[in-house]
């Protein structure tokens, strides 16, 4: 017979002295457990932070490339268009529709505003 096996025999009146003497005691793990899952979360949190923030940035960037090739197009199909008599009716729609085109470069600064105003915790 394991003598750690055979069962201890409490009194009623040691078990709520246990008790209470055991309860500072889980508690304080919890507590211990709680900030450090709140720890993890936190640096979790950074982490994704960090991450949308170089998204953001990586996308604007390509997104202004993008809206310069755009423009420098519009401008080629404007020039070549503008250059040429106009013949048909779908030229002078295609080009009426050029002209009133947003500027692409306002787009891209009204871009750069939104992205510059994102909160971040440091």
């Amino acid at each position: 017979r394991d003598p750690d096996m055979t069962p201890t025999i409490i009194s009623k009146e040691q078990l709520p002295l246990n008790n209470k003497l055991r309860k500072p005691m889980v508690e304080k793990m919890l507590r211990h457990r709680i900030n450090s899952s709140i720890e993890q979360l936190k640096c979790l949190l950074a982490d994704i932070l960090e991450m949308t923030l170089n998204l953001l940035q990586c996308h604007n960037t390509s997104s202004h490339a993008v809206n310069q090739v755009f423009s420098g197009c519009v401008r080629e199909i404007v020039h070549f268009l503008s250059k040429h008599e106009m013949k048909t009716e779908s030229q002078r729609r295609l080009l009426k529709h050029f002209h009133v085109l947003p500027d692409q470069n306002t787009f891209s600064k009204e871009m750069h505003v939104n992205m510059s105003s994102i909160w971040r915790p440091w």
